[in-house]
């Protein structure tokens, strides 16, 4: 059975720390040839500017204790990724607010289609959770547009602020409103 462990970053063991860089690192530059420009390749773990001590982790693990899905929420009242790097991406101004959060480096285990959909709906469904303890009512972020149709899928609306990036990484900004529709169809 897998679990799903939700910290801030600076209360995060090193050993804890160190497991969730090395599977940022194998999932967004092995896996995925994401050219990031603050990986060190020595140590094989990926961690950007973002990762500050109250950046919210929401981690899952498998039964044997590996990770097999992740999502980081950065509150949008401090830099965040879109604002920094991708906000070319945006037509609307860009969003410093604390009803509105972040979600990046959302991913989960190439396990399979089925088993894959399953993960993302939990994780999202305690992103969902997490907005009421720390009291956001909505998430943006940057994603490939394909995501845009297994949100659809999930019973999520994502909606665009901006355009569509063409080229090979086919990148948009989106928003999602945090909202007990949206958590009810998490549940099923």
């Amino acid at each position: 059975m897998e679990t799903i462990v939700v910290s801030i970053m600076g209360n995060l063991s090193p050993a804890a720390r160190q497991q969730l860089g090395r599977y940022r690192y194998a999932v967004f530059v092995e896996q995925m040839k994401w050219d990031l420009p603050a990986v060190n390749p020595r140590i094989r773990e990926e961690w950007d500017e973002f990762d500050r001590e109250d950046t919210v982790n929401v981690i899952a693990y498998a039964a044997d204790r590996s990770i097999c899905g992740y999502a980081r929420l950065l509150r949008t009242t401090q830099p965040y990724l879109l604002s920094e790097v991708f906000a070319g991406l945006c037509s609307v101004p860009l969003i410093c607010d604390s009803s509105t959060w972040e979600l990046s480096r959302f991913t989960t285990s190439h396990a399979g289609a089925e088993l894959n959909a399953q993960r993302m709906r939990r994780l999202l469904r305690e992103v969902f959770l997490q907005a009421e303890h720390f009291g956001f009512q909505q998430l943006i972020g940057v994603a490939p547009c394909g995501m845009e149709r297994l949100y659809r899928r999930l019973g999520l609306v994502l909606r665009a602020l901006g355009p569509v990036r063409t080229g090979g990484d086919g990148l948009a900004a989106f928003s999602l409103d945090i909202d007990a529709v949206g958590l009810r169809a998490l549940s099923d």
